[in-house]
């Protein structure tokens, strides 16, 4: 199996549990950021939230761009793995909406994940990933 190949979405708990805090901040507005995992770990375990520049934040994000690029290589520097992309859906389920497929490029091996915080006091993650131009769910995996 390749590197970059993950059949479902493994995530740790302190990671899991990040990524739902990080979403709910700056609600009403959509949150986003990226997934990575360190060099001995199987699973996700690094969640870092990027600043969403987009001129309509509660229905859309947009990555800071000097942020995203100083992300970037925090994670080559430090030795991780990017494995994913998130963002929050404030107002709606955590389904790939239209804004979704118009802003994401795929990536080989990369997930694509979404927090739905639609339900106060719920929260939905759900996991895609890329295949044949459409989002396809994978599972999410607590490790």
């Amino acid at each position: 199996m390749s590197k970059l190949t993950y059949p479902d979405a493994k995530i740790t708990v302190d990671a899991y549990e990040q990524l739902l805090a990080v979403c709910a901040r700056p609600y009403p507005h959509e949150a986003c950021g990226v997934l990575a995992r360190s060099e001995t770990s199987e699973s996700i375990d690094i969640v870092l939230p990027i600043q969403n520049v987009h001129k309509q934040p509660e229905v859309s994000f947009a990555f800071h761009p000097a942020e995203w690029t100083h992300t970037f290589f925090g994670i080559q520097k430090n030795r991780q793995q990017l494995v994913g992309f998130f963002h929050s859906h404030p107002h709606s389920l955590a389904l790939p909406s239209i804004h979704d497929y118009a802003g994401f490029t795929s990536h080989a091996g990369i997930t694509y994940w979404i927090v739905s915080l639609q339900e106060t006091g719920s929260p939905v993650t759900q996991p895609y990933r890329m295949r044949g131009g459409r989002f396809m769910p994978i599972p999410l995996v607590l490790a």
